[in-house]
């Protein structure tokens, strides 16, 4: 029967659209990076942020090193005898008062640094973390894809045998209508009739096309969707 042939190539031509957009889909992941580039971009903006903040931190501790050491070498002078003039005692006492004025700021600044350093080594450590945990995720995604892509290819390998025996007993000018429809009609070239109406478009089927539509010999189509109609 006619119809009945075309009916099973339209099953084998739909399961073939559905494994090769499967496959479309397996084969975007698969190229589809994105997250890991993200990821990894993360990481590096963290690691250039982490040695900004550590640049600073060694500043900030060297500025208050660098206080210390005159505020050690002021009170050697100041308290080593060496000076006994009243005014020069005064100037190094009040010189020794600022630089320890002078150090309290910058040991509040070594410890923001010390606090901003910190950070960036938690952000810096999280955003590698993510990274690894991603990776970790991919490899199994794409395991899992490979497989499934490897799957369906060799389903679809079996669909294209399939095609390739069945239209060989169709005669030409009905494989062709089923094509032209096939491009015409979103893929769905043959509707099966199901209570005397098309599946494809829903609409009743009046007697005479469904005697036509059971002829073995000839098709029939549908008046609303144009599609050959097949009754099961």
């Amino acid at each position: 029967m006619l119809a009945f042939q075309l009916h099973q190539l339209q099953e084998i031509d739909t399961g073939r659209d559905r494994l090769q957009a499967e496959i479309r889909a397996l084969e975007a992941r698969l190229a589809d990076r994105s997250a890991i580039e993200a990821a990894g971009q993360a990481v590096a903006a963290a690691k250039v942020t982490l040695e900004r903040a550590r640049q600073a931190l060694r500043a900030a501790e060297a500025e208050a090193e660098s206080v210390r050491q005159k505020i050690r070498r002021t009170e050697q002078t100041l308290y080593g005898g060496q000076v006994r003039n009243p005014k020069e005692l005064q100037d190094l006492q009040r010189e020794a008062e600022a630089l320890k004025r002078l150090l309290a700021v910058k040991e509040d600044a070594q410890l923001e640094a010390m606090l901003a350093a910190e950070e960036a080594e938690n952000a810096f450590r999280a955003a590698e973390t993510r990274l690894n945990a991603l990776q970790e995720e991919r490899l199994q995604q794409e395991a899992r894809w490979n497989g499934d892509l490897a799957t369906h290819r060799q389903r679809l390998a079996t669909l294209d045998q399939r095609r390739q025996h069945l239209t060989t007993t169709l005669p030409g000018d009905a494989l062709n209508t089923y094509e032209r429809l096939r491009q015409s009609r979103g893929g769905l070239a043959v509707a099966t009739v199901t209570e005397g109406a098309c599946d494809a478009c829903g609409a009743p089927l009046t007697p005479d096309l469904l005697r036509a539509a059971r002829s073995p010999d000839t098709l029939a189509f549908c008046r609303t969707c144009k599609r050959i109609l097949y009754i099961p």
